[in-house]
């Protein structure tokens, strides 16, 4: 075999590598870290997996195990009360962020920021664009 036959193989496997793992990376971060699309069936999933958890280590039984069902579920309608609470507020004081951010900008780079926040709020993540981290684990 001739010498560049070598480096194309190589070089031909390398980008095989790479491309196949930039793309399950995307495929990971869409599928596994992206915001539920239904909420609902989050807060469902959630539910489940917390009281399974605590009933396989702490070895309840079947009557502790649906009591905990239920103060998991109260627990996150809780949080679910305060959330719809804090969100206007947090939306106002990111508008009046965006406000005090346009005072310093020119009038074409203020209609550019309006743009970048539109494209951003259309689809928020991307395969360079990580979405939050996720919560850390139950104790």
């Amino acid at each position: 075999m001739t010498r560049w036959k070598i480096w194309t193989a190589f070089l031909t496997v390398f980008l095989a590598g790479a491309l196949s793992g930039v793309a399950g990376t995307g495929l990971f971060i869409r599928h596994r870290l992206a915001p539920p699309p239904n909420r609902e069936a989050f807060r469902a999933e959630v539910t489940e997996r917390l009281t399974s958890t605590l009933s396989a280590e702490l070895h309840l039984t079947d009557e502790a195990t649906r009591a905990v069902r239920a103060e998991v579920a109260a627990t996150l309608d809780r949080l679910e009360t305060v959330h719809a609470e804090l969100r206007p507020k947090a939306e106002v004081i990111v508008a009046e962020g965006i406000e005090q951010v346009k005072r310093h900008l020119t009038e074409g780079q203020q209609e550019e920021l309006d743009e970048l926040i539109k494209r951003n709020r259309e689809k928020p993540f991307g395969i360079f664009r990580l979405p939050p981290p996720p919560p850390p684990p139950f104790p």
